[in-house]
Order: C-alpha cells, then sequence, then structure tokens
C-alpha cells in the first residue's frame, strides 16, 4: 500500500461578506464599460461642451423687447441655462467629474476662441452697453468652477438594508434589563 493521496477536491469558496457574489455586479462598478466605450463618452463630453459654447455664443444677443420699455435677454438667459443644466446634468448622473470636466473645457474653450475677432474682422461677442458679451464671456466659466468644485452629494442606498452606524455614532446599549 502507498502513501501516496489523491488530491482533494476544490472546496468551494464562499464570497466574503464584503464582496459581491460571482453572479452579481457591485453596485458602484459600472456594467460593460470598456476603454472603447469609456473613450467615446469623453469625446461626446468635449462635443457637447463645445456645442454647447457655440449656440450659447451665437444666441446670447437675442433680446425680447416689451413695448418699447425694456429689452429682456432671452438668448443670454437660455444660454447660461442651457450650460447650467448640461454641467449639472453631468455631474448628477456620471460617478465622476471628468466627462462635466470635459464639457466645461469644450465649453469655456469654445467661447474663448470665439471672442477672439475673426480675420474678416467681425466680433461674435461684442462689448456692449448692457454688458451681454461681458456676462457671456464670464458666465460659463464661473458655472463650470462652481459645479465642478461643487462637493459630491450622498447617493441614496438602492437595497433595504439600512447603512451600519460608525462605531462613534452608536448609541451605547441601555441598562433597562
Amino acid at each position: 500500500m502507498s502513501d501516496v493521496h489523491a488530491p482533494a477536491a476544490p472546496a468551494a469558496r464562499e464570497p466574503a461578506a464584503d464582496q459581491p457574489a460571482p453572479d452579481q455586479p457591485a453596485a458602484d462598478q459600472p456594467v460593460g464599460e470598456s476603454v472603447v466605450v469609456r473613450i467615446a463618452s469623453w469625446v461626446i463630453g468635449l462635443l457637447l461642451g463645445v456645442v454647447f459654447g457655440m449656440l450659447g455664443t451665437v444666441v446670447h444677443q437675442s433680446t425680447i423687447s416689451f413695448f418699447g420699455l425694456f429689452d429682456l435677454p432671452i438668448g443670454l438667459i437660455l444660454a447660461i441655462a442651457a450650460v447650467i443644466c448640461l454641467l449639472v446634468g453631468l455631474r448628477l448622473i456620471l460617478p465622476s467629474r471628468l466627462i462635466a470636466f470635459l464639457a466645461a473645457l469644450g465649453l469655456v474653450g469654445i467661447v474663448a476662441v470665439l471672442t477672439l475677432p475673426s480675420p474678416g474682422g467681425s466680433i461674435l461677442v461684442p462689448a456692449d452697453e448692457h454688458g451681454y458679451g461681458y456676462t457671456w464671456t464670464f458666465a460659463p466659466t464661473v458655472i463650470a468652477l462652481v459645479v465642478l468644485a461643487w462637493p459630491r452629494l450622498a447617493r441614496r442606498q438602492r437595497s433595504g438594508h439600512p447603512e451600519p452606524v460608525p462605531s462613534s455614532q452608536a448609541v451605547p446599549p441601555s441598562d433597562a434589563a
């Protein structure tokens, strides 16, 4: 008889308590995200910023006159509202600031380029007496800085289980027994 033993069959490993089961993806991990998808989303974010900056530069001078009393800068209001919606929306729906940063970079970059006089001498962002041009020049930058610097809001927990309370906030047991 020989003392050689057959190797034991590997035991089925149970997942650790802090890791999800292999057949269930973690809640924080993106599902199906590849390098191509990431690069495409970066390019789309940058292009969205460029498009919003170009459209805002073209429409920011539009006004509506109310019976000759005053002019409402409807183009500037809509352009600034669109910038806020774009950047805040990207920050809210995406886990990272990167795509919002790239959109802000495209937005501020194209506004800066379109502010310069063209070779023919035409100016898309004039320094008018109402300050609409100055407002459009600096508002996207200020909005981008505020939106990107704003701290991340706490996410709601998706499962029905309550989050564990840190030990410093735990309520001590009562001596009512």
